[in-house]
C-alpha cells in the first residue's frame, strides 16, 4: 500500500509540474506578445527611415522619429485667413473676367466664337474672308450648337446639353477624348469628395489631436497610433479600385471610337486614304525611290499596292517656296496700295520691312532716296533690278513672280523625277559608307568561322563550310572578331550620321497606300524584313499631322536626340528647383517688407495685407514661371529632335511637363530643394517614403489656394482668351482695313496659332490637379471639394471652346488618351506611396503595411491596360478588315499625291488685287474686261499688261 501511495505521490508531483510549466509558458507568451509588436515597430522604423538621423548643418541630429505635425519646421502652410483673403480676390477677379467675357463676345465674334461669327464671306477656294468691320449678330449660333447670346451666361445651359455626338463631330476625336478624360477626373474627384465628407470628415473632426485650422479635417487630427487609421486606410483601398474601374470603363470606350475611326476616319481629310496607308521608316539604300519601294511590296504584297511615296530632303524647294509666297504676298499688297491710293507704289530694292501679327508693312522709306532706273532697262527681260535702285513695285514684284514660278516648277519636276527613279550616282558623301561596307564584308568573309565552333546556330538554312584555319581562330580568340564587329556596326549606323548631317536627298522615310484593309494591317502587324531594324512600318498618320520639314529626318538620328534631349531636361529638372525654390522662399511678405520703403506692408491693415501676400503671391509666380515649361519643350521637339508629327510633339510636351510639374509637387515645393533631397537618399535609399510623409502633408493649404486659384482665374482666362484678343485690339488700333489683303484679313481673324487645342499645354495643368487630388484625398480631403469644383468648370469651359472657338487642324485619332491615363496611374501611385510614408510617421505600421499592395495592384494594372487596349488600339483586326473590304472599294478614290511633299505639289502663284478681289470674295462672278484697271496681269516675259 506504501508503494501504491508513493506512487501516486510521484504521479501528483509530475502533474503539478506540468502545469506549473504551463503557466509559465503561457505567461511568458502574454509578455511576449507586445514585445513583438514593439520588435515589427522598430524593425519597420529600421527599414524606413523612421527614427533616423541625418546631419545638418549646424551638426545636429534630427530624426523622423516623434514627428509632430504641428511643430513651426512642420507646418510652414497658407492658413485658413490667407486661403479667405486669397479667396475674397480671386471671387473679384472670377467677376470681372466672367463680366469681360460676356461684354467682349458680343463685339469680337471672331475672337470668342469663331465658327459661329458673322459677317464672313466665301473666297474663290471656299475659305472665309472676314472683315475687320464686319457686324455681329446677336443671335449668331455655331453649327454645333445653339448659343443665347442676349442672357447673360445664356451660353452655359446650351453648352452643358450638347451631346458628345456634338462634341466629336465639332472637333474630332481628339478632343472628344479631352473631354473624356475631364469628365473621367470630375468622377473620381466628386465621388472621392462626397465619401470624404460622409466618411474621413466625421472620423477625423473626432480625432482628440488637438488640430486646427485646414488639419482639424485630416490625418493630422488623429492620435498616433490610432486606430482610426484603419479607415483611410480602407478608404484609398476603395478609391484605387474605383480608379481602376472607371479607367477600365474609359479604356473600353477609347477602344470602341479608335477602332471605328481606323475603320471610318471620321473628321480626317481624305479619310480612306489614311486608314489605307504606312508610315517605312529605315528604307535601305536600295529602296530610296518611288519605284523600288513599290516594287519591294508589290512582291510581298502582289496587285495591292496602290501608290508609294518616298519623302525627299528639299532644302532648296522649301527656301524658294517661302520666297515664292512672300513675293506673292507684297505683289498683293502693292495691288492694294495701288487699288486704294490710285497711284502706283514704288519702293527702293533691299529696303526693310517690319511683319507684325501676320500683317506685312511696306518698306521703310518707301520711296525715299534710291537709284531711279529707266523704264527701258526696269522692263528689260536681261536685266533685274539691283539692291538700292527705286522700282515700280508692281513690275518688280510681278516680274519676280514670274520667274519664281518658272524656277519652282523646274525644281518640282526634278524633284518628282529624282524620287520616281532614285539616285544611282554614288555622291562624294557616301564614299565612306562603301568603303566601310566594303572592309567589313572582307572581314566577314575572312574571320567567318564554322556555325559550330561556339555551339551557336547563325546561319539559316546555310551548309556547314570548311573550318578556319588555326592561325584565324586564335585571331578570333583575342579578340579580333570584336574589331569586325566593330566595323559592321559602324557600317550600320554611317547612313544615319550621313543623311542627317551632309543632307543626303533620298531620305530612309516613305509612305505606302495599300488598296484593301487586309494587306495594310497585315503589313502594319508583321515584320518585313529579317532584320528588325530595317522597313519599320506603322499606321501613317494624317496628312495634316506630319511636319514635312523634319519627315525626312532618318529615325535613329531622331531617336539619338530624343535621348540626349531627355538627359539634359533631367538635368534641367534638378536645376529648375533653385528658381521654384527661391520663389517660395521670396514671395512672402517678411522678405518684401526688407526692401527699403516696404516695411508697412507688415502691419497694413492689421496684417490682413500680409497674409494675403504670403496665400497669393506664391501661387501666382509659380503659376506664371511654370507657363515658360512648355514653350521650351515645343522648341526642344520640334527643333532639336525633329520630331515628325505635330500629335508627337504634343504628346513629347505633355510627358516631360507632367515630370516637371511632379518635381515642383514632390520634391520643389515640399522639400525645397531636389539637390538636397536626393543627397538624403542616397545616403538613406529608404527614407524616400518618410519624405513624402513628412513634407507633402503640411502643404495642403498651399495646393488649396493653389486649385482654387486655377478654378476661379486660370479657367475664365481660358474664356477670355486674352492672346487673340489683344491680337485683334492691337491690328484694330495700328492698321486700317483698306491696306490689308485678303490673307491678311484671314489671319487676323483666324490665326492657327490661336485656334486649336494645344494638348500639350492642357493635358498636364489637368494631370498637375488630379495628383493633387490623389496625394490628399485621404490625408487631407478637405482639399477634394476644390478639386471636384475644379474639375467641373474646366469640363464646362473646355466644351465651350471646343463647340464654338477651337478648330482642329489635324486628328490623331486620340492617340493621346491612353498616356495620359498612364501618366494619371503614375499619380496614384505616387499618392499611395506619401499615404504609406506618412502612415509610418503617425506610427500606422500595421496599415502602412496594409497599403503596400496598393502600388503593386496598380503598376501591373497600367501594363493590363496597355495589352488590353492601347495595343490593340493600334491597328484594327485582320477579321474587321476582311469584313470592310467585303463592303466597299475606297481605292478607287485614292491620290497618288496624298502623301507627296507639299513644297511638290505647289501651283504656281495667281494674285487678283485691288477691290475685285473684295467682289470675288462676296460670291462675284469671273472678272470682265472691264475689270482690267484694277487687275493686275502678267505675261510670259514678266511684263505688265
Amino acid at each position: 500500500m506504501e508503494g501504491l501511495h508513493s506512487v501516486d505521490n510521484v504521479r501528483l508531483l509530475q502533474t503539478q509540474e506540468e502545469i506549473r510549466m504551463q503557466q509559465q509558458q503561457q505567461q511568458q507568451q502574454n509578455w511576449n506578445v507586445p514585445n513583438q509588436q514593439q520588435q515589427f515597430e522598430q524593425n519597420v522604423q529600421d527599414l524606413f527611415g523612421i527614427g533616423q538621423t541625418s546631419p545638418q548643418a549646424n551638426n545636429e541630429m534630427v530624426g523622423y522619429s516623434n514627428y509632430d505635425p504641428f511643430t513651426s519646421a512642420n507646418t510652414k502652410d497658407v492658413n485658413t485667413s490667407a486661403f479667405m483673403t486669397a479667396l475674397c480676390l480671386n471671387a473679384m477677379l472670377f467677376v470681372v473676367l466672367i463680366g469681360g467675357y460676356e461684354l467682349f463676345r458680343r463685339f469680337f465674334p471672331s475672337v470668342y466664337s469663331p465658327k459661329s461669327s458673322s459677317g464672313t464671306s466665301r473666297t474663290r477656294d471656299g475659305s472665309s474672308s472676314p472683315s475687320l468691320s464686319s457686324p455681329t449678330s446677336s443671335n449668331a449660333a455655331s453649327a454645333a450648337v445653339n448659343i443665347n447670346t442676349q442672357v447673360p451666361l445664356g451660353w452655359v445651359t446650351g453648352v452643358a446639353r450638347a451631346s458628345w455626338s456634338t462634341v466629336r463631330n465639332s472637333g474630332g476625336l481628339d478632343s472628344y477624348m479631352f473631354l473624356r478624360y475631364i469628365r473621367l477626373c470630375f468622377r473620381i474627384s466628386i465621388t472621392s469628395a462626397l465619401w470624404g465628407m460622409i466618411i474621413l470628415w466625421p472620423v477625423y473632426s473626432s480625432g482628440g489631436g488637438g488640430a486646427k485650422g485646414w488639419y482639424f479635417l485630416s490625418m493630422a487630427n488623429l492620435q498616433q497610433g490610432s486606430h482610426l487609421m484603419w479607415v483611410p486606410t480602407i478608404f484609398l483601398w476603395l478609391q484605387t479600385l474605383y480608379v481602376i474601374f472607371l479607367m477600365n470603363e474609359e479604356y473600353k470606350h477609347y477602344l470602341e471610337c479608335r477602332v471605328d475611326f481606323l475603320a471610318r476616319g471620321e473628321g480626317v481629310e481624305n479619310s480612306q486614304q489614311h486608314m489605307y496607308s504606312l508610315i517605312i521608316e529605315r528604307i535601305p539604300h536600295e529602296l530610296r525611290s518611288d519605284r523600288a519601294l513599290y516594287d519591294y511590296f508589290n512582291r510581298l504584297f502582289p496587285r495591292k499596292i496602290h501608290s508609294t511615296a518616298v519623302v525627299l530632303n528639299l532644302p532648296d524647294l522649301e527656301r524658294g517656296s517661302k520666297k515664292r509666297k512672300r513675293v506673292l504676298r507684297r505683289l498683293e499688297k502693292s495691288m492694294i496700295c495701288f487699288d486704294v491710293k490710285g497711284k502706283r507704289p514704288y519702293h527702293v530694292v533691299g529696303r526693310k520691312r517690319i511683319r507684325c501679327c501676320g500683317i506685312e508693312s511696306s518698306p521703310i522709306l518707301a520711296s525715299f532716296g534710291g537709284r531711279n532706273v529707266d523704264d527701258d532697262d526696269s522692263e528689260s527681260d536681261s536685266r533685274l533690278p539691283q539692291k538700292g535702285e527705286k522700282v515700280d513695285s508692281i513690275n518688280y514684284y510681278s516680274r519676280e513672280l514670274t520667274v519664281m514660278n518658272e524656277k519652282m516648277a523646274r525644281m518640282q519636276h526634278d524633284k518628282i523625277e529624282l524620287a520616281m527613279k532614285g539616285n544611282d550616282s554614288v555622291r562624294a558623301s557616301q564614299w565612306i559608307a562603301h568603303a566601310v561596307d566594303r572592309v567589313s564584308t572582307a572581314a566577314e568573309t575572312t574571320l567567318s568561322s564554322n556555325t559550330q565552333d561556339d555551339g551557336l546556330i547563325t546561319g539559316f538554312g546555310s551548309s556547314p563550310g570548311r573550318r578556319k584555319p588555326l592561325l584565324l581562330t586564335l585571331l578570333d580568340r583575342i579578340g579580333v572578331d570584336f574589331i569586325s564587329g566593330g566595323i559592321t556596326y559602324i557600317q550600320q549606323n554611317i547612313d544615319e550620321v550621313v543623311d542627317s548631317v551632309v543632307g543626303a536627298t533620298m531620305s530612309s522615310t516613305g509612305f505606302i497606300t495599300f488598296k484593301d484593309l487586309h494587306s495594310v494591317t497585315c503589313a502594319a502587324k508583321t515584320p518585313l524584313f529579317h532584320k528588325p531594324d530595317v522597313l519599320i512600318a506603322n499606321m501613317a498618320p494624317e496628312s495634316r499631322d506630319i511636319i514635312w520639314e523634319n519627315a525626312h529626318v532618318n529615325l535613329g538620328w531622331s531617336r539619338g536626340r530624343e535621348w540626349t534631349a531627355n538627359m539634359l531636361l533631367g538635368v534641367g529638372a534638378i536645376l529648375w528647383s533653385i528658381p521654384v525654390a527661391s520663389i517660395q522662399a521670396l514671395a512672402t511678405a517678411d522678405q518684401i517688407a526688407t526692401v527699403p520703403g516696404m516695411g508697412w506692408l507688415e502691419t497694413l491693415d492689421g496684417g490682413n495685407v500680409a497674409a494675403f501676400v504670403n496665400g497669393y503671391l506664391p501661387v501666382v509666380l509659380l503659376l506664371t514661371i511654370i507657363m515658360v515649361l512648355p514653350h521650351i519643350f515645343y522648341a526642344v521637339a520640334l527643333h532639336y529632335e525633329d520630331r515628325k508629327t505635330r500629335s508627337d510633339v504634343q504628346k513629347s510636351i505633355t510627358g516631360r511637363y507632367f515630370y516637371y510639374q511632379l518635381a515642383n509637387i514632390y520634391i520643389t515645393v515640399t522639400a525645397g530643394s531636389i539637390l538636397d533631397s536626393l543627397n538624403e537618399i542616397i545616403e538613406h535609399p529608404t527614407n524616400i517614403l518618410a519624405i513624402l510623409g513628412k513634407s507633402l502633408p503640411n502643404v495642403v493649404g498651399y495646393f488649396a489656394t493653389f486649385v482654387m486659384t486655377k478654378l476661379l482665374v486660370g479657367l475664365p482666362m481660358i474664356l477670355m482668351r486674352f492672346g487673340p484678343l489683344a491680337r485683334m485690339l492691337f491690328i484694330k488700333t495700328f492698321f486700317r482695313e483698306k491696306y490689308l489683303t485678303e490673307k491678311e484679313l484671314y489671319e487676323v481673324h483666324y490665326p492657327e496659332k490661336y485656334s486649336q487645342l494645344w494638348y500639350g499645354w492642357e493635358y498636364p495643368n489637368l494631370l498637375l490637379v488630379i495628383v493633387i487630388c490623389f496625394t490628399y484625398s485621404c490625408i487631407s480631403p478637405i482639399i477634394l471639394p476644390v478639386v471636384a469644383a475644379f474639375f467641373l468648370g474646366a469640363w464646362l469651359v473646355y466644351k465651350n471652346q471646343i463647340l464654338i472657338v477651337y478648330s482642329p487642324h489635324y486628328e490623331s485619332g486620340g492617340t493621346m488618351f491612353p498616356m495620359v491615363c498612364h501618366r494619371t496611374l503614375t499619380g496614384l501611385i505616387c499618392g499611395q506611396l506619401t499615404f504609406i510614408g506618412y502612415s509610418m510617421l503617425r506610427e500606422g505600421f500595421y496599415q502602412a503595411l496594409m497599403t503596400f499592395p496598393l502600388p503593386v495592384i496598380t503598376i501591373k494594372m497600367m501594363d493590363v491596360f496597355k495589352n488590353l487596349y492601347e495595343v490593340p488600339g493600334k491597328n484594327i483586326s485582320v477579321e474587321r478588315a476582311v469584313e470592310l473590304d467585303m463592303q466597299r472599294n475606297a481605292a478607287s478614290a485614292f491620290s497618288q499625291n496624298l502623301y507627296r511633299q507639299p513644297v511638290l505639289r505647289e501651283k504656281s502663284a495667281e494674285v487678283l488685287g485691288g477691290s475685285s478681289v473684295r467682289r470675288f470674295a462676296s460670291g462675284g462672278d469671273s472678272l470682265g474686261s472691264s475689270e482690267l484697271t484694277n487687275v493686275v496681269k502678267v505675261n510670259d516675259s514678266g511684263k505688265i499688261v
